[in-house]
């Protein structure tokens, strides 16, 4: 599940930096960044967690919150990837308003491959059958995101994922 997740999210990652414009570069690092920014889950202590068909518990959430931490520490490996793409694996589940992990970083801090990974990563959360729900119809996917401005998303970024017809149609057809 997580390689094809990564991979869903790496498309959407793209889509949604090409539709901003960024150099051809760049969108080469935040693709980079959104395929590995689960590797981390490879470690052991996540096996149990990824299989729970129900809710965590609080020390099962703490064990999940390493994970963009323990991705980066990964990838930093590779000095390919070091910078950027290590920053922005890292701080992936970081929020707008701050409230993220692992670092409580807010706005601007956030790396924008970050802050693109971290829409890419919830739409396909929510385009794709989990073991506790299935998948939301695209209609209900745009209003969270909607709903999410400014506090655990960049409202112009929302406002570009949602206008893009490119993300429309990989979240109609998330395979």
């Amino acid at each position: 599940y997580t390689s094809r997740h990564s991979r869903r999210v790496c498309g959407i990652s793209r889509a949604i930096a090409s539709d901003l414009g960024l150099a051809p570069e760049e969108v080469e690092e935040i693709e980079n960044a959104a395929l590995l920014h689960d590797v981390g889950k490879i470690h052991e202590e996540f096996a149990p967690l990824l299989q729970k068909a129900g809710k965590l518990t609080e020390a099962e959430w703490a064990i999940m919150k390493t994970h963009s931490a323990k991705s980066a520490e990964l990838v930093s490996s590779f000095s390919r990837f070091q910078g950027y793409v290590v920053s922005c694996v890292r701080h992936h589940h970081e929020r707008w308003d701050g409230r993220g992990y692992p670092d409580g970083i807010a706005g601007a801090e956030i790396p924008l491959g970050a802050r693109i990974i971290t829409i890419a990563d919830t739409i396909d959360a929510m385009t794709t059958n989990r073991p506790y729900r299935n998948a939301l119809p695209v209609e209900v996917v745009l209003a969270e995101l909607n709903k999410g401005r400014s506090t655990q998303f960049d409202e112009s970024l929302v406002e570009l994922t949602i206008s893009s017809m490119t993300v429309r149609r990989l979240i109609a057809d998330p395979s």
